[in-house]
């Protein structure tokens, strides 16, 4: 007699073996299903994870340039009453100049008063300076309509060139912005 035992006599003759065949085969599938999911979820959680990082990155920036538009804003305010002080200024100067100018040829009696005024007016161009206020004063350069004004309304031959022989009044710049254009006499020849 043959002893072997088939798999499929097993099937046949125990039906209880293939309820738990057939359980197995459902633990597997499920544990399978199972897995997938949480591999899609895990999935989904790093994704939300790099969105959320994403998100706090891009609000960083906003932040960070609308810290740099702050400063840019602020400094621009800063720079526009520092302008219009040094408006408001330049009168002043402009007469402190003429005085130092008119008291310099006085005699020695009023040396004191002369050199006061002329120590005052050193200290003030100083202290402008270094605010930015640049003084338009220079002679024997090339006259420029945008940085210099003629003393008389002369018209000019558009194909001459003339030259800054002497100052008038001072011309003043803040920061490239012509504050007051020098008001100059000028000659056709550098001298």
């Amino acid at each position: 007699m043959n002893n072997k035992i088939k798999k499929s006599d097993i099937l046949k003759n125990n039906p209880k073996d293939i309820t738990k065949s057939n359980e197995k085969i459902d633990i597997n599938e499920k544990t399978e299903d199972y897995i997938s999911k949480i591999n899609k979820l895990n999935q989904i959680k790093s994704d939300i994870k790099k969105n959320i990082l994403e998100i706090k990155l891009r609000e960083q920036a906003e932040i960070e340039n609308i810290k740099k538009s702050a400063i840019k804003e602020i400094q621009n305010i800063k720079d526009k009453k520092l302008e219009s002080f040094l408006k408001n200024l330049i009168p002043i100067l402009d007469n402190l100049i003429s005085i130092n100018n008119t008291t310099s040829h006085l005699k020695k009696e009023n040396n004191k008063i002369t050199e006061g005024i002329s120590l005052t007016l050193k200290l003030l161009l100083n202290t402008i300076k270094k605010f930015g206020l640049i003084l338009e004063n220079k002679t024997k350069i090339k006259f420029d309509p945008l940085l210099h004004q003629i003393e008389h309304d002369k018209k000019l031959n558009s194909s001459n060139t003339y030259y800054v022989s002497s100052i008038i009044k001072n011309g003043y710049i803040y920061k490239e912005k012509v504050l007051q254009k020098a008001i100059v006499k000028i000659t056709n020849e550098l001298l």
